[in-house]
């Protein structure tokens, strides 16, 4: 039995953004669309954004090298802005492209349905954005990504602030 989605369109965002909030051990990552005043945020997991900012540069470098890609212009508009309420969490994200728009189409599914032909619950956002927003939103969220905690060169676990306890020491 199938609740339905409930579909979230922003055409044409004026800002898109990829980043963690909160000090490292505790942060939590969101995916951001701005557009004439409307917010959308989104909460992923880390590895969702590390995945997508890898996804999608591979994705438009195959796609088209030729494609204006003013990443230096998007880039300042491409941070998750507070304050930071997100309406869900992405369980699916997929990249698509518009050609004769050139819009690149990211879609973040609340859930995703368990059968072929089952409509999916949930929230789905479909947020399209210039190649340049994108690839600046992958290089905001890897940056994200990789400011948290460092790891240990033993164990290769993450290093809490306030200490570690390496298992490789036990």
């Amino acid at each position: 039995m199938s609740g339905g989605s409930r579909t979230i369109e922003l055409d044409g965002v004026d800002a898109l953004g990829a980043g963690a909030v909160g000090r490292p051990g505790a942060r939590r990552f969101f995916i951001q669309a701005r557009k004439a005043g409307d917010r959308l945020t989104v909460l992923v997991e880390k590895e969702q954004v590390a995945l997508l900012a890898a996804e999608v540069t591979a994705f438009l470098d195959r796609l088209a090298p030729d494609l204006d890609d003013d990443v230096g212009a998007a880039e300042a508009t491409a941070e998750v802005t507070e304050p930071v309420v997100p309406l869900f969490r992405a369980r699916m994200i997929g990249i698509g492209f518009e050609p004769e728009r050139r819009l690149v189409l990211l879609e973040l599914r609340e859930h995703g349905g368990e059968e072929p032909d089952e409509e999916p619950e949930g929230f789905v956002a479909r947020i399209f954005a210039t190649p340049a927003q994108v690839r600046a939103m992958a290089v905001r969220g890897a940056e994200a990504v990789a400011a948290g905690r460092p790891l240990c060169s033993w164990c290769s676990f993450p290093i809490d602030p306030d200490g570690h306890a390496c298992p490789r020491w036990n």
